[in-house]
């Protein structure tokens, strides 16, 4: 059954709103305002026909600025993730999943036919899905004490 569903079920299913976007002449401190201002931890760079380019995180932000002497005006294709992977809104969830899971992607750009971002699919997506579509699952999961986690989670 939950195979099925992910094997099934597209990303249009999950109802993505549009991506947070700057062009890619952008700076630093746009990128910044940007997350800041609509809090989803990452922001998207596309060129002049919206297509993705490159993809900011918050852990790109922490690695690779907090605590530098970066200057906030300096464009931020210096400090972006280059050419992420896309997938479109037709591709099941499992491939999100796959694609997360093997490539530790945390934020996936999802574009249309054209290339145009139409959103970004973000690992927190992924998990509010789960808890929509097997709640009872989710809720009676057994705490997992001596869980090692490989990867602290955070930004």
């Amino acid at each position: 059954m939950v195979e099925e569903i992910f094997q099934t079920d597209p990303i249009s299913a999950l109802g993505l709103p549009p991506p947070v976007c700057i062009g890619q002449t952008s700076s630093v401190g746009e990128a910044l305002a940007a997350v800041q201002e609509h809090g989803v931890g990452y922001v998207l760079i596309v060129d002049d026909l919206g297509r993705p380019v490159g993809l900011m995180s918050e852990r790109e932000v922490l690695m690779k600025i907090v605590a530098r002497d970066v200057k906030y005006a300096e464009n931020v294709d210096v400090y972006m993730t280059h050419h992420p992977e896309t997938l479109t809104l037709k591709e099941p969830i499992a491939l999100a999943i796959q694609l997360m899971n093997e490539g530790g992607e945390r934020n996936i750009p999802i574009v249309d036919d054209s290339g145009q971002a139409v959103a970004v699919l973000r690992t927190l997506d992924i998990i509010h899905f789960l808890a929509e579509a097997f709640p009872a699952q989710v809720m009676n999961l057994p705490p997992r004490p001596h869980q090692l986690i490989p990867e602290p989670e955070g930004a």
